[in-house]
């Protein structure tokens, strides 16, 4: 997890260059980190990475207290 996109591991088949819409459950939050637009940028086997590309400024602003909490 980064301020830009994520590595997600799953089982669904999915297209490099598709578009999505995520939710991402934060292991101390109480809701779901809601990223409007996201975009396939590569896929490996059951894992693929994608960039944030439409994420809302409260939600950015979560993002970024998380990340600075657990990575310092």
């Amino acid at each position: 997890l980064s301020p830009s996109g994520c590595l997600v591991e799953c089982d669904r088949a999915v297209l490099q260059g598709s578009y999505i819409a995520v939710r991402v459950l934060l292991p101390d939050e109480m809701r779901s980190l809601i990223v409007d637009l996201a975009a396939v940028r590569w896929v490996r086997s059951q894992c693929f990475g994608i960039e944030f590309l439409r994420l809302p400024d409260s939600e950015h602003t979560r993002l970024t207290q998380f990340l600075r909490r657990h990575h310092g």
